[in-house]
């Protein structure tokens, strides 16, 4: 019985029951055909990934182990038996001004831990007398100084001035379990200290992020989630073995290496390669330990969860985006603290995007939006993130666009939530999407210019949630991705009474903004652009349907002006951004210096947030006139 997100089964190749079992304690039971009981085994809760199976294949015991596909039970690993407590440190996880002595302790057997973020087994050091815990932050990095982390860092390609850095500050990660004579193992108690960090520049006044996973999943050739990997050298090698050129290349150099740290005939890593960051699933989900600390340096909260990569491009970056999971699987299905509230099963810690010199323009635009018809993912303050012990730069927390981002906002039941993001679906079933998609073809064979197929849009579309969602991305954006990317719809499945987002219409959800706001695109007309196409995008049929009926038209315009007058004006939306950049600069050289070296520095972020101020400054001179000609004349 496996314990892989709520699922039986073995793996792809194998056989899989035609039904599901619950995570909570159930009982499986199997009988003859004329239904006299056979065998039958009662199974505990169970973790991610393992499964509750006979100790030896036909013995009567039976006991949590690794899965083994296609093998006997005796080749599974014995993993933590819910009967052997975790060890008892002698400190709590937190900061502390002196280095000291971390003693261990347990009754029940001997303990192995370790110190670089691994999970401990019977090779691991077995604790024998306390451990000093000190500022390692003059050792070299572990992790950090890695290339496989991003192909951005390969001399070939480099197009955002990363850089490997130097020894980066670092905490102490303490990981210990205990064994048993039996045989037994306990779960693995992880703590995390940061020693001598008072005087250390970047860390006043601002929350801390322990993320702590088996180095194995997240930097290992064969599964890490975070390098390139073996996908990446797979996929190189297929290119290569596909190219005359390449192949003749090595014939006459046949020291070559082939892990793409050289281009071989022009033949080489890039944003494209189908690296091990790139992959996405359940078979890429890390189990991790989130230990969260205020600003003061207390522990608010620390729980086991699943971890994923998440982005598109940004996926190439040495800084990711991480998906965060709770589930009942990990241990529990919240948060440890309510980030948002305590509806919030999926979140992200979010690195900034493409938006790497600032880290502000995904929250500042939520926030100057906040009010419109349309509702855009809710950001956190910034922490600073320390990964498997070692500095890993600023981020936030946020939401994702999911059936729990629905509840939150408008109070619509998880079950009722149907989220469709960039023609995907998100949340809901099969028939929710094909629903979607009639939705779509409805809007491209549709004459909204006469009036009553426009009063019958309006029941199946809230036109003022496409009103706001559009003038807004038509201002902020620069439309080089948008609206052919980054778009998502969501509505209610069924009618709720009392509820006026409960009425099965199709809304707007805004994201993923970190491109936009930038003087250079000023003047950029995105009106056209949208109602017409570009060089990046066919014309956005929704809106270039509705800007058909006279009614739509005008009322666009008006709001239109409405809201470059309320929201983005000039005096308002810069002393909001004057607000985030203040939040942010304190510990904006400690970032640039993590990723890029001595290529940025504190003068180039004021220089950036000069730019998002006269963008905001004179983008509505340009759009006032692009509007008035769409609605005009």
């Amino acid at each position: 019985l496996r314990g892989n997100l709520g699922e039986t089964g073995t793996d792809a190749l194998s056989l899989h029951a035609s039904f599901k079992l619950n995570n909570k304690n159930e009982g499986l039971y199997l009988s003859s055909s004329d239904l006299l009981p056979i065998d039958s085994v009662d199974f505990p809760k169970m973790k991610y990934d393992t499964v509750w199976a006979r100790k030896t294949d036909g013995g009567s015991s039976f006991v949590r182990m690794t899965p083994t596909p296609g093998a006997g039970n005796q080749d599974g690993a014995s993993l933590p038996s819910p009967d052997l407590k975790e060890p008892v440190f002698s400190a709590d996880s937190g900061f502390y001004n002196e280095e000291f002595y971390l003693s261990i302790s347990s009754p029940e057997g001997e303990i192995h831990y370790t110190l670089d973020g691994s999970v401990p087994d019977i090779d691991s050091p077995r604790y024998t007398e306390p451990v000093l815990i000190r500022d390692e932050s003059g050792r070299d990095n572990r992790f950090a100084s890695l290339p496989q982390v991003s192909v951005e860092l390969l001399d070939y390609i480099r197009a955002f001035r990363f850089e490997i850095p130097g020894p980066v500050d670092k905490c102490t990660v303490v990981r210990a379990a205990v064994f048993g004579r039996d045989g037994s193992i306990s779960e693995t108690a992880t703590r995390t200290y940061f020693v001598g960090f008072k005087d250390k520049k970047g860390y006043d006044n601002i929350g801390i992020i322990s993320l702590v996973s088996d180095p194995k999943g997240l930097f290992g050739y064969d599964d890490g989630i975070y390098v390139t990997g073996k996908k990446a050298e797979e996929d190189l090698l297929r290119r290569i073995s596909e190219s005359e050129n390449a192949l003749k290349y090595l014939e006459v150099n046949p020291d070559t290496p082939l892990d793409g740290s050289v281009q071989i005939e022009g033949i080489g890593l890039d944003e494209f390669t189908e690296s091990n960051y790139m992959q996405s699933g359940t078979a890429w989900e890390r189990e991790g330990v989130l230990t969260v600390f205020d600003k003061t340096g207390r522990v608010a909260s620390s729980q086991n969860l699943g971890i994923r990569v998440k982005g598109h491009r940004t996926r190439n970056f040495p800084k990711k985006s991480l998906n965060l999971y709770v589930r009942e699987i990990y241990g529990s299905d919240t948060f440890g603290q309510p980030f948002f509230s305590d509806k919030d099963r999926r979140l992200t810690l979010f690195a900034g995007g493409q938006d790497g010199l600032t880290l502000i323009r995904d929250p500042f635009i939520t926030a100057l939006t906040e009010g419109l018809a349309f509702e855009s993912l809710d950001f956190s303050e910034p922490y600073q993130v320390f990964i498997d012990g070692e500095y890993w730069g600023l981020c936030r927390i946020c939401e994702k666009t999911d059936e729990y981002f629905i509840e939150r906002h408008f109070n619509v039941s998880k079950d009722q939530a149907v989220v469709i993001k960039n023609s995907v679906l998100s949340a809901g079933t099969d028939e929710d999407f094909a629903d979607f998609w009639s939705f779509k073809e409805y809007v491209e064979n549709a004459d909204l210019s006469d009036p009553s197929e426009y009063e019958d849009f309006k029941e199946i579309a809230d036109v003022n949630s496409i009103i706001d969602y559009f003038a807004a991305r038509m201002y902020l954006d620069e439309g080089l991705d948008w609206p052919n990317v980054n778009t998502a719809f969501w509505k209610s499945r069924e009618k709720a009474e009392g509820n006026p987002y409960a009425d099965s219409r199709w809304r707007m959800i805004n994201f993923d903004n970190n491109l936009n706001i930038h003087y250079d695109s000023v003047s950029d007309n995105t009106v056209d652009a949208v109602l017409n196409g570009n060089k990046n995008h066919k014309r956005n049929e929704l809106f270039y349907k509705l800007m058909q009926n006279p009614d739509f038209k005008r009322s666009f315009y008006e709001r239109y002006m409405e809201i470059e007058r309320t929201v983005f004006d000039p005096g308002s939306s810069i002393a909001l951004l004057e607000s985030f950049a203040e939040e942010v600069r304190p510990y904006i050289e400690t970032e640039y210096r993590r990723f890029y070296g001595d290529n940025y520095s504190i003068s180039d972020f004021d220089a950036e947030i000069e730019d998002m101020k006269k963008y905001l400054t004179e983008r509505g001179f340009y759009m006032e006139a692009y509007v008035r000609e769409a609605c005009l004349e």
